[in-house]
């Protein structure tokens, strides 16, 4: 099996902290170059990382050559514009979610990485997570019962106003920020897309 090259597309946390290192330790993965909005922090991270190589810019990872795909933990209202240019750049991409700020944007989104014949995915770590597959599995063969309902709750403290999960023109707030776990969840299990959506 060939190795997929990743590019990662920013310093933020949870791809520094998380994603990186886990792609690092991937068998078939290797990550080759980041990217930050400056070079000082592109090679600060990518020193702290042992990653080959820093870019100052976004755009400049995606037309490096070396990169297969990328990993893109921006601001939920960045991700529209940098999944497209990744696809017009011919880069699979790996997206934190939510995916997008609407349906018209994630539909865009599908389109352009469809016209450009590469792989789009909202990185929902559980859709891949053996404990979630096996449990999928056993729900998709009726050997746990008929699913008739989902209970979830998804909550952590954070009371600062100008933290950008608390914006909701950055795409924070209770269901673009982290209410799409649980509707994302509930899809994974029912296998299906609501018919109705209704507020309470």
């Amino acid at each position: 099996m060939s190795r997929v090259r990743w590019g990662i597309l920013s310093t933020a946390d949870i791809g520094m902290s998380k994603v990186t290192p886990a792609i690092q330790r991937a068998e078939n993965c290797e990550v080759v170059a980041i990217a930050s909005r400056g070079n000082a922090r592109a090679a600060d991270a990518a020193a702290e990382l042992g990653i080959p190589a820093a870019y100052g810019s976004y755009e400049d990872l995606l037309a490096a050559n070396e990169v297969d795909a990328v990993y893109i933990p921006l601001p939920n209202n960045l991700h529209a514009e940098w999944v497209i240019k990744a696809a017009s750049a011919g880069k699979h991409v790996l997206c934190e979610k939510p995916l997008a700020m609407s349906v018209v944007q994630a539909e865009e989104m599908a389109r352009a990485c469809r016209d450009a014949g590469v792989k789009l995915q909202e990185a929902f770590m559980y859709r891949h997570h053996p404990t979630w597959v096996e449990a999928v599995r056993l729900l998709r063969e009726g050997r746990i019962g008929d699913l008739v309902g989902v209970q979830s709750w998804f909550s952590f403290y954070n009371d600062d106003p100008i933290n950008i999960r608390n914006r909701p023109e950055n795409g924070g707030g209770a269901i673009m920020d982290i209410g799409c776990y649980n509707i994302n969840v509930a899809r994974m299990l029912f296998g299906a897309e609501p018919v109705r959506i209704e507020s309470v």
